[in-house]
């Protein structure tokens, strides 16, 4: 668990126009489905952690499944309404995306701290 993530960006590219803005934000759906495939593998390895620390780890996973889910609702519904204002999805999404990199950083401590248990 302590290899780079293929999934970190640096989403803070100026995008000027809409089309820069646009691909922006398909960026940020892809590290979106880059994040949903490293929370289900921690689920997996939750099988595999002490009871006691089941509880804690599905709770932290559980944030981090919510804060994905409000970043993808949020991003379909920028894909389809041309009228939105681009720049301001990108930076709502990169926020809960930092969001989402805490919540999973915490799940991942705890799974980790059960295993040097």
């Amino acid at each position: 668990m302590t290899e780079a993530s293929p999934v970190d960006t640096d989403t803070d590219g100026s995008a000027g126009d809409v089309g820069g803005q646009r691909a922006s934000i398909q960026q940020l759906a892809e590290v979106l489905d880059g994040w949903r495939a490293r929370i289900d593998e921690l689920m997996v390895q939750l099988d595999l952690v002490d009871l006691d620390i089941r509880d804690e780890v599905r709770k932290q996973l559980g944030t981090a499944q919510n804060v994905y889910l409000a970043a993808r609702s949020q991003l379909s519904k920028a894909e389809g309404d041309a009228e939105t204002n681009l720049s301001s999805v990108r930076l709502g999404l990169e926020q809960l995306i930092q969001d989402l990199r805490d919540a999973y950083g915490a799940a991942e401590a705890v799974v980790r701290r059960a295993r040097q248990q």
